[in-house]
Parts: structure tokens; sequence; C-alpha cells
């Protein structure tokens, strides 16, 4: 059987924050508008990082992606936001690989039964 690789990294990673340990203030030094968000996707391109999706919203910012470090993309993030990495550290998760793919599945479905709950109201 033939070997397919996705990445040329060996890890897939999480990095990210949220409404249960940074507030509002925090997550918006974090936030990522269109333009920032466009900037952060080339530049790691660039940086040969590939498969990234960066999510920003009023209660998180996240990057999922291939990364040989997680600090490759807590870096990309404090560059394209106001944050700084020692605010980062304070309220911040990372996760790697089979948790990274699970916590981003919770994300997912938690928006859906919240918007499905919306919808129905």
């Amino acid at each position: 059987m033939k070997a397919y690789h996705i990445s040329k990294h060996s890890s897939f990673y999480t990095i990210g924050l949220n409404y249960k340990k940074a507030d509002a203030e925090v997550r918006g030094k974090f936030s990522l508008d269109e333009a920032s968000m466009t900037a952060l996707l080339n530049k790691a391109k660039q940086e040969g990082i590939d498969g990234l999706l960066a999510t920003s919203t009023c209660n998180r910012t996240e990057l999922h992606g291939f990364a040989q470090h997680p600090f490759q993309l807590i870096k990309l993030l404090c560059d394209f936001s106001q944050g700084s990495v020692e605010e980062f550290q304070e309220v911040a998760y990372v996760y790697k690989n089979k948790e990274a793919i699970s916590h981003l599945f919770r994300v997912g479905l938690d928006w859906i039964v919240r918007f499905w709950g919306i919808l129905r109201l």
C-alpha cells in the first residue's frame, strides 16, 4: 500500500483563545479582520506552513494547521493581531494531533447546536 502524506510537517495543531479564559478586551486584541487574516494566511504560506485554517469571532480566535512547532502558529497570530505572546500564554490553549482535531469538531458541533437552537426559536 502506498503511503500518502497530507503535510510535510508531522503535527497538526490548534492554538487559540476563547471566552472561557479571556475577557472581551483580551479577545479583541487577538481578533483578526479580513485584511489581517489574508495577510496572516499569505505569510504562513511563505513560511511553508500548509493546511492552515483561521477563525475569528467575538467568542474565539483560533488557528488550525500543520506546523513543526505550535509557536510558529502563535507567532503568526501575534504578528497579525494586537496581542502579545505573553498575553496569549496567560489565556490560551494549544492542542496537538488528535486533541486538535477533536477540539475542531467539538467547536463545530457546538456552533451547529447553538445555531439550530436560534433557528428553532
